[in-house]
Formats: C-alpha cells, structure tokens, sequence
C-alpha cells in the first residue's frame, strides 16, 4: 500500500479539481417532510447504510468519483411499507441530508425503528477499547459497541422519558439497546446500559402534550460511546412542533408557512487510501489502513483541514482539504463536506416579500460553527432579526438591554441594537450580526436584505451573499478545537423590498407562553399518579441549588470524561456528604433523583454550571427547557434573568443548550503546568482555591416530565468518552 507521504504532492495538486466537482452547483433542498394526519404520525424507520450521492470524492489520481457511505434513516409512512421494509417510490425518503417530522401540539407519534446497521471494524470502534488504562485491551462495558446498536431521542421534545415493556412501545427514553441480528447476539457486559433488544425492531409511542411549545428539535441515536459514531455517518433528522403563524408575525398578518427554510448542518470527514491512527487504551494509537472514501466518523479530527485557507485561491465551497497534522494523522488527498440540508455549497434564492424564516439546526457530532451571513455586494456582516433558540421563541420584553440579550442568548449572539422603531405593542426584537452554533443547538432567524447599516432596503442588482462558517477555537490554544472557516451556502438576493416602516417582525414568543398558567411548566403533570418515593430521593431544601462540574475524571488522562455533583445551600456552603468526585457516566447511578411539586406540579431547581477546562463544553438535559439567571439581581426584580420568574416578563429566552465559558488561569506558571500536565483541565480543588476561575453559568430548570433520562456535554466525543450522568423525576408521593 502506498504511503500517504508519498502521495502529499499529487494530492495537494488535485485539490481544487475534487472541490470544484460539488461545488456551488445545486440548489438548496428543503429536507423532505412527514407530516400528522388526524393527529397521528405513523411511521417506518430504518436505520442502514447508502451512498451520499450529494458528496462526489474524488481520490487523488482517480478518475471516477466516489460517493461515501453514509448512516441514513429510510422513511416512511407505516401505510406505505411492507414486512418492515418501506415501499420504493416518492413515499418514501432515504437522503443524507434528513428529514422532517412535522408534529401538532396534541399529536401522537408512533415510530418503527428497525436496525439495519452493519457492524465496525473493533479497531476502529474507540469505546470498544478500555480508555482508563494504558494496555489496549477491550472495555468490558463497551464490549458490544462494534454491533452497531441503536436506538432513538427526540431532542428538546418535553415529553415523559417513558421505558417500555415486550408489550408497550418505548417513549423517549434512551436506556434501550435495538441490535440488527445480522450482527451477531450481544455478550453480557457488567455496565446495564439498559434493554437489550436483539430483534432489530423496536417500537416508539411518543404522546406530544397539548401544551407543547411550537419549535424546531430533532431526533437521532442515543447510544452511549457510539452515538458520535452515529452523527457524524449522518444519522439524524429534525422535528417541527405547530406553525411559526402560531408566534410570529408583521404585525397584522402571520409570517407565510411557505417563506420559512429547515437548513440541517452536517459534516464528514472522507479519507483516501492509506492510515490513519486509531485511539486504543488511554494514550496508545495504532495505525489501521483505510480505503479511498471511507468515513472517519468515530474519532473526527478538528485539524482535518487547516482552520483558515492557505492562500487566497483556495476557496472553500462546502467543504475543505485535508491536511498532515504534525506528530498525528496525514489527511492529506481527503476532505472535509459541510452540507446544508443534505447539499453540498447549495444556492439560496431569498426573493419574496418579508424575506425568509431560517431554521438552523446543528446536527453535527462535535463540530461547532460561527455563522454569519456575509454581504458580497457590500462586503459585511449582514444583519438579521433573532426568532428562536433551541426551539423555543423568544419574548424579550419592551426596553430590554443589549446587555441583557446578549445574557439571555448565552454568549452565543453577536447582539447589535436593530436600526429604526418599531411599535408600541412590539417586543424587544433581538438583531444580530452572528452567531455561535454548538452541536444540537437550534437558532432560527429572519433573512431580508439589509444594507451596512442594517436597514432593510432593496436588494440592488445581482444582490449576493455568502453563508459561511468563519472559523472559532473553542478554548485555549492547544486544548480548544480549532473548527475550520468555510462557505457553506451561495445566497441570491431579489424582491424582498416591501415596506421601509417594516424593520422587525412581532414575537408573540412561545418562552413567555409555556411558562403561563396553561402552559407545560406551569400545569398540572396530566398522567403523574401520586407514589411513594425511592430511596434518597428528595426535593431540594428551599433555597438550595446543585453544583455540576465539568471536567476529566482523572486529569492526567485526556481520554475519560465526567461530571461532578455537589449541593449547595442559600449561603452558598457545600451541604455535608453531598460531594461527588468527577466521575464518567454510570446508568446504574442515579446521581439525582427529585419528585414533582405538590399536587403533580412541575418543581422549579437551581443548577450551577461549573466549567473545569480550558475548552468550551455544553450544557444539554433532555425532557426540558432552562433559562439564564443573575444570581446578582435583588429579591423581587422583574427581569427577565430574576432568580424568581416574573409573571409579565417570562424568562426571555428558553433553551436545552448552554455553553460554558473556559476556566483562565491567571498565574502563567500555573498555567503551562497544567497545560501541559493536566491536558488544559483543573480539578474542582484548583477550582476551589481559585487557582481557576471560572463564572459559573446558573440556570433555572423546570421538571415537568417524569422517567429516567440525562444531563450530557453535547460535544459528543465528550459524552461518549463520559460526560454524562442520569437523572430521574418521579411522581410526588401521596398527601399524609
């Protein structure tokens, strides 16, 4: 087998060839849509391997391009398929890119899972192998990861996380491993990562609540130490829950269902011939031949292209080539495809009055984007009106400060004050230059053409701008991945000039909404029954919070995550006996266990989000939404980041994502050392004697939804290798 060094120069001199092949040439595809009928979603699922015709590789020296195999979900709907098999034929969908599932608030939605995956190569499988000690040798708790097994969140849905039984479906609860029986039977393993179900069909019965919020989520595998493996062969899809008519607005009339795109954000990472390093045990990589085209989906490398272009001439259209990483991996002659919507560099035509609605989802395993709109006519960030986060609209009330959204929008918004006025009966609408996209965050924005000063004018002649992801490193130089700059989608401006008086859109937003009498953290828990309690499981003490920490389980080894637990009481002293060392994902630990309120009313907890790393790391809980709050702030303020909820105001934004901060270490001698000997990570003491500083992130987080499920870093290298810990909401006992 040739080496890959031997191969650099012939491959760097075919790299514009391979881009230009799928480059800039298609139009952008709205994912295809399975909608309810009558209250019900009925549908087949597969989950099984296809060439992406949307990505054409060309090889080095090749002259046939290759399009690499991806992890797809065939649908469609259960009325339209036969022996577990969907029908050929325009009912039934099998694309890369994704679908959508649109749902009502009321709907239920019934899916057939069925695992046609095939298995992995063992040495290429990383949570096959024991990361806690140096000898590669298999970890008996993930002896069975290389059967490929699956199974299915609805992520940002605020539904029960329901198990299921040989005779009920499965709600949305990941403790349940389907197998594709072409795999072979599954051993016994120590770790219960829960139901082992070896028939390759699982059923789902997921009841969406009356009062759901209306938004974008998405669903895709859970299966912990592979579900990264998962996302980035391209296993996911989105959901839609109501109509945007339902909170947005001009003013008079309901924003066009029609005028709103679904632009899914994917990556892959296509190798040619050669061999790449293989992570086995916690510091030992072996080097494992690959072929031309073949996927690196468990281990994705952040370097796989250089952050920024080389030279002017190479412009990335949709993708980026691969580079040699020093003392690592040689991607030299592969590349790196960031499609939109299952499409490689599409065109965008915005030409209709009011412009357009842009619901940006990031279904990327690890990889994180700054986006921006980029004006090529006039050469800046064009600036657009923020809608939505994390599948929640926002209400920010009227006179609410920049400094505030910027607060309420978790760092993650370039926020600029939005020129003109707007009315009285307006709220505070949210304008913003760019922003950051961890993966499983959601966004959604209105695009209409604006000039330099953010003003919507009409588009001049052969009006153009560019989608593009401008590069961010996501912590210390050395321990942050540096995710590459790249242009993601060609946007063509005509005809969205309407009415000069028209400079934002009315957000009758669903965050204010799902937190009022009706809504579903604010009701009565329908279908809890009262039950006495499990042991040790009790509600927090009045002004008490819990603490979580995020960091490495043993900083010495850079390969195992985990979080720390502690309370906290309203003097802020550590509660005796509560403490938990850092410590990596365990199902058969219940780290937090806490009842709904009186009456089977949602409970309200204050969480305290510590960051122990130099890299950035993201919050994630499943079955709800969070929001920001000031500690700071008086008893009794009305702001929208008051410890209390206020009524009028709401919380402003909601979400189910919230980046942390790196911790900094001031002193520079302190910092190389741990730089250098604790892989950039502090321990909780360091953290205590401030030798780290870190602002800890506080949110307030509502249970509504009862079952078992998680609270995760959803960079998911760090939750497979991890950071992860179960949580359990149970019913509140009976009344003595």
């Amino acid at each position: 087998m040739k080496s890959k060094h031997m191969r650099a120069g012939l491959a760097a001199a075919l790299v514009t060839a391979a881009m230009c092949g799928t480059a800039g040439a298609a139009k952008f595809q709205e994912p295809p849509v399975f909608s309810s009928k009558k209250g019900v979603l009925d549908i087949l699922m597969v989950a099984k391997t296809k060439p992406v015709a949307a990505i054409a590789f060309m090889p080095p020296g090749a002259t046939v391009p290759i399009n690499p195999t991806g992890w797809v979900y065939e649908v469609c709907y259960r009325s339209y398929s036969i022996n577990d098999r969907c029908l050929p034929g325009k009912a039934t969908s099998s694309e890369f890119g994704g679908v959508r599932l649109a749902l009502q608030p009321g709907d239920s939605l019934k899916i057939r899972l069925v695992n046609k995956l095939p298995a992995q190569d063992k040495n290429k499988v990383w949570h096959y192998w024991n990361n806690t000690i140096v000898e590669p040798v298999p970890d008996e708790n993930g002896i069975n990861l290389w059967r490929t097994p699956t199974n299915l969140h609805t992520h940002g849905l605020v539904v029960q996380a329901r198990a299921g039984t040989k005779t009920k479906p499965w709600g949305d609860d990941i403790y349940v491993d389907l197998y594709n029986p072409a795999n072979g039977p599954p051993v016994h393993q120590p770790m219960d990562h829960g139901e082992v179900v070896t028939s390759g069909v699982l059923d789902y019965f997921i009841k969406i609540p009356i009062n759901e919020p209306s938004g974008a989520d998405w669903f895709h595998p859970h299966v912990h130490g592979i579900t990264s493996d998962s996302l980035s062969s391209g296993l996911s899809g989105i959901i839609s829950i109501g109509q945007h008519s339902k909170y947005l607005s001009d003013g008079k009339k309901a924003f066009p269902k029609n005028q709103v795109r679904h632009l899914i954000l994917k990556d892959m990472q296509v190798l040619d011939e050669g061999t790449i390093n293989f992570a086995k045990g916690s510091t030992n990589t072996y080097p494992q031949p690959v072929t031309d085209g073949e996927v690196l989906d468990d281990q994705q490398d952040p370097q796989f292209c250089t952050q920024y272009p080389g030279s002017q001439s190479e412009t990335r259209l949709g993708s980026c080539p691969g580079t040699n990483v020093d003392e690592d991996n040689d991607y030299t002659g592969g590349q790196w495809y960031f499609p939109v919507s299952g499409v490689v560099y599409p065109t965008i035509p915005v030409n209709r009055p009011k412009g357009e609605v842009w619901s940006f989802s990031n279904n990327s395993a690890s990889a994180t984007y700054r986006l921006e709109l980029h004006s090529n006519t006039g050469d800046y960030a064009m600036l657009t009106q923020l809608i939505s986060v994390d599948g929640i609209s926002a209400y920010l009330p009227p006179g609410t400060t920049i400094a505030d959204q910027i607060k309420l929008g978790g760092n993650r918004f370039e926020v600029v004050p939005c020129p003109g006025t707007w009315p009285e009966n307006f709220p505070e609408p949210m304008c913003i230059k760019s922003m950051v996209l961890l993966p499983g965050s959601r966004a959604e924005v209105w695009v209409t053409y604006r000039d330099a000063k953010g003003n919507i004018v009409k588009p001049p002649p052969g009006a153009s701008a560019t989608l593009r992801s401008t590069g961010i490193t996501t912590g210390e130089t050395g321990v942050g991945d540096p995710w590459p700059e790249v242009n993601l989608a060609a946007v063509t401006f005509s005809g969205t000039y309407t009415d000069s008086t028209l400079v934002a859109l009315k957000l009758e937003g669903e965050a204010l909404k799902l937190n009022g009498p009706q809504g579903i953290f604010s009701a009565k828990v329908p279908y809890a029954q009262a039950a006495n309690l499990p042991e040790g499981c009790a509600s927090l003490a009045p002004g008490h919070r819990r603490r979580i920490f995020f960091g490495l389980v043993d900083v010495t080894n850079p390969s195992v995550f985990g979080l720390g637990y502690e309370e906290v009481d309203e003097d802020g002293v550590v509660v005796p006996d509560t403490e938990q060392d850092v410590m990596a994902f365990d199902p058969m630990n219940d780290f937090i266990c806490l009842p709904l309120g009186p009456g089977q009313m949602p409970v309200r907890e204050t969480w305290e989000l510590v960051n122990l790393a130099t890299e950035n790391h993201n919050f994630h809980i499943h079955q709800t939404k969070f929001r920001a709050v000031d500690p700071t702030l008086a008893p009794g303020s009305s702001s929208t980041l008051a410890a209390t909820l206020h009524p009028d105001t709401g919380p402003g934004v909601m979400e189910d994502e919230a980046t942390m901060q790196i911790a900094v270490v001031r002193d520079s001698a302190k910092a190389t050392e741990i730089a250098n000997d604790q892989n950039g990570y502090c321990t909780i003491d360091q953290w205590r004697d401030g030798t780290c500083v870190t602002i800890p992130v506080v949110v307030d987080i509502p249970f509504s939804q009862l079952g078992e499920f998680v609270y995760h870093c959803h960079i998911l290298e760090h939750e497979d290798a991890g950071m992860m810990a179960k949580i359990q909401v149970v019913a509140a006992p009976p009344v003595p």
